[in-house]
């Protein structure tokens, strides 16, 4: 093989993963695209492919009574390209499923614990699988036996106060909240748990009055 195809050969290592870096990295953000199972197959295949060239290099260094740091510059030279690509196809890697993994923590602060359809078709079997993971321990934080006892999932930012001055915008009756009975008929103004109340702001139950 002349230097010239060598080096295409090597200027061709790692554009596979390149590819998936960029599948990931050019979608929009808070999006997760379809999960590219023919692309990290064939990164996967190119590995092996790689380590079937570094054992058949070495084979022949022994074969040739040679130890591997006597090894002419060249072996030694395509030996360590070979481990570098390999190396770099499993940085490609991480990035895109440590950002895809990343993209699907945040839906569970975002949608809840139901995973919508149009997201769950783009997600793999282990995707999918670690969402349910992720949502029953962020679940089981945030329960009163246990956990802290708050909705987390309710506010962005972390709130300032616990209780939440609203009005009522139409009448609702009667709730049970942690003082007590609360009534709430229209126009009514009320001081509730931030936790118990959110839910019916999200309503249009009730409008929250403070910032």
């Amino acid at each position: 093989r002349s230097a010239h195809d060598a080096r295409e050969a090597m200027s061709a290592f790692g554009a596979k993963g390149a590819g998936l870096v960029r599948d990931i990295a050019q979608s929009e953000a808070g999006t997760i695209p379809p999960y590219n199972d023919e692309l990290i197959r064939t990164v996967l295949d190119e590995c092996q492919e790689h380590h079937r060239s570094i054992l058949k290099l070495i084979g022949d260094i022994q074969e040739a009574g040679t130890s591997l740091e006597a090894a002419k510059p060249d072996d030694a030279a395509s030996i360590l390209v070979h481990h570098q690509a390999v190396l770099r196809n499993k940085r490609a890697l991480l990035v895109y499923l440590n950002e895809r993994m990343r993209r699907v923590r945040a839906l569970r602060w975002e949608v809840g614990t139901g995973l919508p359809e149009v997201v769950a078709e783009n997600l793999s079997h282990s995707e999918r699988s670690f969402f349910t993971s992720y949502s029953g321990l962020v679940n089981k934080y945030m329960g009163r036996r246990g956990g802290v006892g708050l909705n987390l999932t309710l506010d962005p930012t972390p709130p300032k106060d616990h209780k939440v001055q609203v009005r009522v915008l139409e009448d609702y009756g009667e709730i049970v909240t942690r003082d007590g009975n609360v009534d709430l008929s229209k126009n009514t103004v009320h001081l509730l748990w931030r936790d118990e109340a959110q839910p019916l702001i999200t309503e249009g139950i009730l409008e929250k009055l403070d910032e």
